[in-house]
């Protein structure tokens, strides 16, 4: 199945980020209630018309072109010019750069009292894996084929959705506990079907590691 549709002249990317949040009761029930509702949350890559050159930071803060103007809290929708160019800046790091730029742990209360602050910076994520699956990347001439896309919980019990480039080769879902340091895209709420509004940050990071 494509996983690529148009709406409104638009080209969406309807699968980059689901999450089955049933999967996660039985180890988060006594912890993080979802009050046994599924929700589905989905990232819509959307295409615009834009072209970075190689040699562009992480994240362009300045300029014309600057990224945060694309980038609009509390919705899905990340360009595909943004996301694409993290990916593939992400993959021609190594480790050691990536987790340098990272100074400490991802603050989720001051993300999300304040996105525009932290957007494009890198930080550490950190929690037990709740949910991981692999989503291919629909353009046949970038060097990422694959992203691995998932949910974490952090110690405050609140979600994180993350992509990055490579995982390990096995993981325990509701078990593990990982790590990542990535960039903080934006802020995602969306609506269990029983109505109820969660909020998350949206971070791509190069790698993501079992935590020992």
């Amino acid at each position: 199945m494509n996983p690529f549709r148009r709406g409104n002249g638009r080209l969406l990317y309807s699968g980059i980020v689901r999450l089955p949040l049933l999967l996660l009761l039985p180890l988060l029930s006594s912890c993080y209630s979802l009050e046994g509702e599924m929700a589905n949350v989905r990232t819509e890559i959307v295409a615009l018309q834009g072209k970075i050159p190689p040699e562009a930071p992480l994240w362009v803060h300045d300029g014309p072109d600057n990224f945060d103007q694309f980038i609009t809290d509390d919705t899905p929708s990340v360009p595909d010019f943004i996301y694409l160019h993290l990916l593939r800046k992400l993959n021609a790091m190594s480790d050691a750069e990536v987790e340098a730029l990272a100074p400490g742990p991802l603050d989720w209360d001051a993300c999300a009292a304040d996105p525009a602050k932290f957007r494009g910076r890198v930080f550490r994520a950190h929690g037990v894996i709740g949910e991981l699956h692999t989503e291919p990347v629909e353009d046949a001439k970038h060097p990422v084929r694959t992203v691995h896309a998932g949910l974490i919980f952090e110690k405050g019990r609140r979600p994180i959705l993350f992509h990055v480039v490579r995982k390990p080769d096995v993981l325990v879902l509701r078990e593990d506990t990982v790590e990542t340091a990535a960039v903080f895209v934006k802020m995602i709420e969306y609506t269990t079907v029983s109505g109820r509004r969660i909020s998350a940050p949206f971070v791509v990071g190069r790698v993501l590691r079992r935590y020992l």
